[in-house]
């Protein structure tokens, strides 16, 4: 991110801005739907953040986060807040990753692909959000360790003890499932009724 775009932005440049989403639309959509936020909920959210970054950009200090770290750190608050909003209201998330069109030829690889990354989202869901939010920061958005501690607003030592923690979990949650196979049944889809 350069200065120069930040200040045309600043100065009500809107090409500018569309520059700025087109550049961060990707890496902070990916982040929520690894976050367990369905695909719909995940482009209200995207939203939802780049408008606050618009409205907020005055407040925005270069020299304390890097422009993505404080984006992203916006996008995890929404997050986390429709995410236990709807924990609360006892709702069961869909799918939280679009399927991407088939490209393999090999149909059983294809659906073995689909049914590990199902069982990667089922145990990512059974992790709680602070620590789905920081390995996806860390593992899907690359960020480095000092950046994820300052959007989760933790230390460097708790973010460390955290994903350590996490992963643990989630490698236990894993092992547990590969004995059973995906029940598809609790997964929303389209009614292939007509095919």
């Amino acid at each position: 991110m350069t200065p120069a775009l930040l200040q045309r932005i600043a100065a009500g440049d809107t090409r500018a801005f569309a520059e700025l989403v087109e550049m961060h639309q990707g890496p902070l959509f990916g982040f929520l739907g690894r976050m367990g936020c369905p695909q719909a909920q995940a482009e209200d959210l995207a939203q939802e953040t780049f408008l606050r970054a618009w409205t907020q950009l005055p407040r925005y200090q270069p020299d304390r986060a890097q422009f993505n770290t404080w984006l992203f750190t916006i996008a995890r608050n929404l997050a986390c807040n429709a995410l236990q909003s709807a924990a609360q209201r006892h709702e069961t998330p869909g799918e939280a990753l679009p399927e991407m069109a088939c490209t393999q030829p090999n149909p059983e690889h294809t659906l073995d692909q689909l049914q590990q990354s199902a069982r990667l989202q089922a145990a990512l869901r059974q992790l709680p959000i602070a620590d789905r939010s920081a390995l996806a920061l860390v593992y899907v958005q690359d960020l480095a360790l000092t950046d994820v501690a300052r959007i989760e607003g933790d230390s460097l030592a708790a973010i460390k003890t955290r994903l350590h923690r996490a992963k643990q979990r989630l490698r236990a949650l894993l092992a547990n499932d590969t004995e059973k196979p995906y029940d598809y049944s609790h997964d929303r889809s389209p009614d292939r009724s007509h095919d």
